[in-house]
């Protein structure tokens, strides 16, 4: 009895790994079809990282002197806030201790991960990609005023954060933490240049930046460009992450990944269809989808709508889209959506399985969303009909193990070191300000 006992586990064994070998050369050929790739780590100038991690966390980068970059982008907290939609300028705390002034709106959209953003493979910034490369050329909100001398699309994308009043910069008649009077708010809407001019000022009144700037472009006259350049290269060293299970398995270890994690893939790119708009190594394909996300928050529009891709392009079947986001990291980066509609990794995947009904019965409270921002919900049948109007995604139907499975595998796309990026924090700033 004993005796076969033993062969019938070795039996097993043999299936199980006959069954994974199986697996893994289906996975594999996916892979070489989808020309799939590893994240690589781009080479960093230390001293151009020095001086852009000192910026990334200096709140006298924002007009109140009350908020830095990291606010809304911890390191902490999968490089988000915590939060559904984030709490600009005049708030106080982080994550979900973060509280609002009362006089100030919520962030319209969520604050996305910054995870690979310096990769080549991105041609777009922002949930509505109002940043984007059209072939040599770049579109941006500030048209003719963009400065020259921008390394990258991630540079290009650290300009605007301190440009955006409720965001970093603060309206007319404040006054910062310091008691000093808020000079960037002086400043006219759409004055980017002005702005930027007086950002730089800022900068250069502190003998420490002065001396980073210099260590990272020689002595010259110094350009808000090397203000952004400087964050994109301290972003791109500290949260360009290259070892999670499925990097592994990309270069060909193929126990990186769990047997689950592998069946999960292979739905992913297979019946599932995920693939379809997370596509490409960083498994985005950065164009615009409506997968009927509900509405709720101050929105961008009139009447606390949100139109996404439409407010750059004005085409009407681009109103509710908004752009596939990077599923690098994703186990870390809640909530998701571009207005933190979910918590939970699972009820994303089933809202994609039927979007309409999860549409038309979203609960906000439920998915942990403030009650100011829950009571804002809009759940009329008219609204509902016309993000129904755009929307471009199939319902599919999954099983309960089958959506088990694809969890495991998003899993596997986040690399071990979000746990330690609190590594990345200096305990101190040029200015002298308090890092959060």
């Amino acid at each position: 009895m004993h005796a076969l006992t033993v062969v019938g586990f070795f039996f097993l064994v043999f299936l199980f790994s006959c069954g994974g070998s199986s697996v893994d050369s289906e996975l594999r050929s996916l892979i070489k079809k989808h020309n799939l790739k590893p994240i690589e780590k781009p080479k960093t100038d230390p001293n151009k990282v020095a001086l852009g991690r000192a910026l990334f966390f200096d709140k006298i980068l924002s007009g109140n002197k009350d908020i830095s970059c990291a606010t809304c982008h911890d390191p902490r907290f999968g490089t988000g806030d915590c939060l559904p939609l984030s709490i600009g300028t005049k708030g106080s705390g982080i994550c979900l201790q973060r509280t609002k002034d009362p006089n100030r709106p919520f962030i319209p959209r969520n604050a996305p991960d910054v995870f690979n953003r310096g990769h080549g493979e991105l041609t777009t910034m922002f949930w509505d990609a109002r940043v984007e490369k059209i072939q040599d050329a770049l579109r941006t909100p500030a048209g003719a005023q963009l400065p020259e001398g921008l390394d990258s699309m991630l540079a290009v994308q650290a300009l605007f954060p301190i440009t955006s009043r409720h965001e970093m910069r603060g309206l007319e008649g404040d006054i910062a933490v310091d008691g000093s009077i808020n000079e960037l708010a002086t400043i006219p809407d759409g004055q980017f240049s002005q702005i930027w001019e007086a950002v730089m000022a800022r900068l250069m009144s502190i003998p420490e930046y002065v001396e980073l700037f210099r260590r990272a472009y020689g002595q010259r006259e110094f350009t808000i460009a090397d203000y952004a350049n400087a964050i994109a290269e301290f972003e791109i060293e500290a949260f360009t992450l290259d070892d999670s299970p499925w990097d592994r398995y990309l270069r060909g270890d193929d126990n990186a990944l769990r047997y689950e994690a592998k069946r999960g893939a292979l739905l992913f790119f297979g019946k599932a269809k995920c693939y379809t708009c997370h596509s490409g190594s960083l498994f985005t394909d950065q164009r615009f989808h409506n997968i009927g996300v509900p509405q709720f928050g101050p929105g961008k529009n009139e009447n606390g709508f949100d139109f996404g891709r439409y407010n750059v392009t004005g085409i009407e079947s681009d109103r509710f889209k908004f752009r596939t986001p990077p599923l690098r990291n994703v186990a870390v980066t809640k909530p998701y959506f571009h207005n933190g509609a979910y918590n939970d990794l699972r009820k994303v995947i089933l809202h994609h399985l039927n979007p309409e009904i999860y549409l038309r019965n979203y609960d906000p409270y439920e998915n942990g969303i403030p009650a100011e921002l829950a009571s804002t919900l809009k759940n009329d049948e008219q609204t509902i009909s016309w993000i129904l109007s755009t929307l471009d995604i199939e319902p599919i139907s999954l099983s309960q193990n089958e959506i088990d499975y694809i969890v495991e595998f998003l899993k596997s796309l986040t690399s071990p070191k979000v746990y330690y990026l609190n590594s990345v924090i200096p305990k101190r700033v040029p200015s002298g300000l308090p890092v959060d």
